[in-house]
């Protein structure tokens, strides 16, 4: 197994996020389907005032920003920072703001030195491979009576989604992925997250659950959705490998817990930490 490279892993993720960022914003983040219903209690959870500077750190394609903006007063400020063009350019549009200000850039190496009220990240701090420094950095830019509010994906066993094909994936493939590189049940465990936030420096931790229900449709729906959007970037490794046929027959067999009516529906638990 090859050792973690952050280096590439970035170049890598930015690289599939401008391929499948439309398809990303179009399935689920415009129309908060599944997970997406938590972006209302991320926005309602940071109390944004009318005249707030917010920062959307890893905006993807604008579902926060879009909530965000219709609260923000003539006075209120809205930076959205991504390192995908695609997403960005999604996000600009939706938003549709002249309010709105968008930036390409990685969170790790933010160059502002601005002061926000509240700081808004959903579904990106798991992925960044030096999580302390981009909530050290957050917290940095937090005004004194400043807020940051963060949602996570659950746990292995909270996500099916996620862990019914990725459990015989890296059975058959163990090797599929660098080793130590961030994983989307990075900070399922709500310790873990309260442990990241106190870390940075930040007080006043609450991390609340909230699980949601995702319809995934038929099994070969949520196999063929799965293998273009979440696992594009390793997609021809799955396809491509002499257990191919295993991993898909026990991927159908760990979801048949979750068929109602001929349709896939998962439980998705997703942790929103707030602090200040």
């Amino acid at each position: 197994m090859s050792n973690f490279n952050p280096t590439n892993y970035k170049q890598n993720s930015k690289a599939n996020w401008n391929i499948i960022a439309p398809q990303y914003h179009n399935n689920w983040a415009s129309d908060h389907i599944g997970p997406f219903r938590s972006t209302f209690e991320v926005v309602r959870q940071a109390r944004i005032e009318p005249s707030d500077r917010v920062l959307d750190l890893a905006c993807g394609t604008g579902a926060l920003s879009k909530q965000v903006r219709p609260k923000l007063g003539e006075e209120g400020t809205l930076v959205c920072v991504d390192f995908s063009r695609t997403a960005l350019n999604i996000a600009r549009h939706s938003v549709n703001s002249p309010m709105a200000n968008f930036f390409e850039m990685d969170a790790e190496n933010i160059g502002f030195r601005l002061s926000f009220d509240k700081i808004l990240c959903q579904y990106a701090l798991m992925f960044f491979p030096d999580a302390g420094r981009v909530l050290k950095s957050a917290k940095s830019m937090l005004g004194r009576c400043g807020r940051i509010v963060v949602a996570v994906h659950g746990k292995a066993e909270e996500v099916p989604y996620f862990s019914a094909i990725m459990e015989p994936v890296l059975r058959y493939i163990p090797d599929i992925r660098p080793q130590g590189a961030p994983n989307v049940h990075r900070f399922g465990n709500p310790e873990d997250l309260q442990n990241e936030l106190c870390k940075a420096g930040f007080s006043d931790i609450k991390i609340h659950g909230h699980v949601f229900e995702y319809d995934a449709g038929s099994f070969e729906d949520y196999w063929t959705d799965y293998l273009k959007s979440t696992a594009y970037s390793i997609s021809s490794k799955i396809t491509g490998s002499e257990h191919a046929s295993e991993i898909k027959k026990k991927s159908e067999e760990n979801v048949s817990a979750y068929v109602k009516r001929g349709r896939i529906v998962f439980p998705w638990k997703v942790l929103i930490g707030t602090a200040s």
